[in-house]
């Protein structure tokens, strides 16, 4: 849940004609397959999937984060963080890191947004001890767990600040407003507390804007999703969109008419446009690849998404049958499918990362 690397595209109204000009060469699609607790790759070069599997019989994987070579998954309740690293062995060694490997958390901590911070930390947010866990990732797996509020489903870092996402869930039923807890990465001092609206916040993530951009899935059943946008360096909600419908999911910022797409399992991709914050694609109006909803989302270079769709995420008897399923699509507004890629066993969201 990150700024994505587009500072170089231009957000006029040749943008779509700039993203396509861009090379998307290297770069891959995980996507996290609950069921099978397996990571899909998706090449953007030739769209082909490679999977890669950490070997953790009780992971319960829902999220992930990418950055660099990367990708960082929670394993909920394995008390872990699974690892996949992209690298190029050096011509004639005898041995190699692996690839794929599994850290360990605090007993009982549930794992379940990531940020990654650089090239070798990444923060883990526990729900179930409501704290924050930083983790070298890359050498030796240490960690370092700080308190937040209460219960903690995801992660955002602006510069050297760590955003944590209180949820504020007692079971599965939200006691109040969500709210941020935030903190200097390499010092963490005493955190600031940044109140939000919405209820059930679950999920971040920062636009080209350098703005937060915070989505509250809400009370079940009661269609009451809403976007919070918070400024990081005055550290307060700036604004509040109502109208994201029943539980919308993850987002990513698209630099195309400078648009926030949101993730909804009910109404496909839902659209924000950031610069009048105005909810231009709202429930009924959602863009609905293969005529089903939309679990998670990722942009390539080139700007074309990488929508999950929702209705594959189901049963492993399901799965047996059939996999799950990424429609990749031209940039928005026009939303064109050019390939189907078959993933794991219940797809739920994804991230961008690069092999090297």
């Amino acid at each position: 849940m990150r700024r994505l690397a587009f500072l170089a595209l231009t957000l006029a109204t040749g943008c779509s004609d700039a993203l396509e000009q861009k090379s998307s060469a290297g770069q891959v699609i995980g996507v996290v397959n609950a069921n099978d607790r397996t990571l899909s790759v998706i090449s953007a070069t030739d769209f082909s999937v490679s999977t890669h599997d950490w070997q953790s019989g009780t992971a319960s994987p829902r999220t992930i984060d990418g950055r660099g070579h990367v990708f960082v998954v929670p394993l909920g309740a394995a008390d872990a963080v699974g690892i996949s690293r992209f690298f190029t062995c050096p011509t004639g060694a005898l041995a190699c890191v692996r690839p794929d490997y599994v850290l360990p958390l605090a007993p009982g901590s549930g794992a379940t947004g990531a940020a990654i911070q650089d090239d070798s930390i990444a923060w883990i947010a526990n729900p179930n001890l409501n704290t924050v866990t930083r983790v070298n990732y890359l050498r030796n797996g240490d960690t370092t767990s700080v308190a937040v509020g209460v219960y903690p489903q995801a992660v955002a870092i602006v510069g050297t600040r760590v955003f944590v996402i209180n949820s504020n869930l007692v079971g599965s039923t939200p006691a109040g407003p969500s709210w941020l807890t935030s903190f200097e990465c390499c010092s963490v001092r005493t955190p600031d507390s940044i109140p939000l609206t919405g209820t059930n916040a679950r999920f971040a993530t920062v636009g080209d804007d350098s703005l937060l951009y915070v989505i509250a899935s809400g009370h079940a059943g009661a269609a009451d999703g809403k976007l919070s946008i918070v400024d990081p360096q005055a550290r307060a909600e700036v604004a509040v969109l109502n109208g994201l419908g029943e539980s919308p999911g993850a987002a990513a910022f698209h630099p195309a008419g400078s648009r926030l797409l949101v993730a909804s399992a009910t109404e496909g991709i839902l659209e924000v446009n950031a610069s009048i914050r105005v909810i231009t694609r709202g429930p009924g109006n959602g863009v609905k690849p293969g005529g089903n909803g939309v679990s998670g989302l990722a942009i390539d270079l080139r700007g074309r998404v990488y929508a999950v769709d929702a209705a594959t995420l189901a049963t492993p008897e399901f799965c047996a049958v059939s996999g799950g399923v990424v429609h990749v699509l031209t940039a928005p507004p026009d939303y064109h499918e050019i390939h189907t890629a078959t993933v794991g066993c219940g797809p739920t969201t994804a991230a961008v990362a690069a092999t090297p």
